[in-house]
This record gives structure tokens, sequence and C-alpha cells, in this order.
């Protein structure tokens, strides 16, 4: 796919989630989802501190390509993810993960496009997970990127910290081995509304909430 055609492209999908919350589709993987998360033995905290309607943004650690559907699976509401723009590639791929809820962010540069997304759904109510780090990382150490900030800033919306602990052993716990997951979410983090947000001001709202996410990685680690 050409670059212009490409960038055609992703803006198209960039707009549908900025108009359309997901629909049955979503409402059906979940279903799966749930059932799947028994083979992890999934244990979830905290749920009650996911708002059940309004627009709200959900931070996490990313450790594996399962948790989307380990945070999803819970939450009874319809929920957009971001998502590397190259899995959308395909159109049939892309249709497939627009109406699983999913958009596209372009890596490897500040996409002001997706952001501007992200802020449109949660100003028409919806909940968009972000995950501060970017890709999947198998550690929480290093400083995460600052976009959950700007966008909580900039919508003056809540955003609800959670912790996915131990997703990041499914890359070697080998073929249908199921480690044992737990999934805990954090109360509501309020940084106040700031429209247009200042860099530094998202910066440390970002680190704020990355913070809160690290002390509940540890605190479900203790439990285990």
């Amino acid at each position: 796919m050409a670059p212009g055609r490409s960038d055609e492209h992703l803006d198209l999908l960039l707009e549908r989630a900025r108009q359309h919350p997901p629909g049955r589709l979503q409402d059906a993987v979940r279903a799966v989802a749930r059932v799947s998360a028994r083979l992890f033995r999934t244990r979830y905290e905290g749920l009650a501190h996911v708002p059940r309607a309004g627009g709200t943004l959900v931070a996490s650690n990313h450790g594996s390509y399962l948790d989307h559907f380990f945070l999803a699976c819970r939450i009874d509401r319809p929920v957009n993810f971001m998502a590397a723009a190259e899995l959308f590639s395909n159109p049939v791929a892309a249709r497939l993960l627009s109406a699983l809820g999913a958009f596209p962010v372009r890596r490897g540069a500040h996409d002001h496009a997706t952001i501007e997304t992200a802020q449109a759904i949660v100003e028409r109510g919806g909940l968009v997970v972000i995950y501060p780090q970017g890709g999947i990382r198998p550690s929480l150490d290093g400083r995460p990127r600052h976009g959950v900030g700007i966008v909580a800033l900039s919508t003056g919306a809540p955003v609800v910290p959670a912790a996915i602990v131990d997703a990041t052993s499914l890359h070697r716990a080998g073929f249908l081995r199921f480690p044992k997951v737990t999934v805990r979410f954090g109360e509501p983090l309020r940084p106040g509304r700031e429209d247009p947000p200042d860099q530094e001001d998202a910066e440390r709202a970002t680190d704020a909430v990355w913070r809160r996410v690290v002390e509940l990685f540890g605190a479900a680690t203790q439990r285990g």
C-alpha cells in the first residue's frame, strides 16, 4: 500500500473510531474471553473503580499480546484501544480490528491524529485503554510516554490505573500452559482539565498515573 493511500486509510479508521463505539462483535468476543480467562485462573480486583459510564481512560502496563482481552472481558461497557498501525495494513484485518474497538497509532512519532481520536472518544463518553509504555514491554522500567496525560488534561477525564500480573509469562509459558493472571484496577486519578495542556503538566500527570500502575503491579505480585 502506497504511503499516501496508507495514511488516508488510517485516517478513515480514526474517523470511524471517533464517531462510532464498538458494537456487537466486541460483545461476542468479550463473552468468549470471559470463558477463556478461566483457563488462566484470572483474578480481578477493583473492578468497581471503573466508571460504568462517561468519558474514561484506563492506563495499564502492557506485558503480553492478550492484554486487550484481559482488560476488556470484565469491563461492562464498550472499550477502545490503540493498536500499532501495521496491524491495519490488511483491509480484512483492519475492518475486524476496527469493529473490535481498536484504532491505529503510528509508532516512532508523536501521532497527533491518534491523540485527537482518543480525545474525541472520551468526549463522546467512551472508554479508551492506553498503554503508557507504548508497545509490549516485559518490564515496567523506563519513563512512560505522556499521551495519557495529554488526553486526561485536555478532556478532564478520570484515569483508572491498572496492572496486569503476570501476563509477560505467556511468552515463555509454552503451548497450552496457562499461567495465573491477576488484573488489578486502582481508584481513578483526576488530573483536572487544561486545554490545551502544557507539555510539562502532561508529563507530570502521566508520571503520577504510571507510579500508581507500578504500585498496583507490586501489590498484586505480593498478594499473588
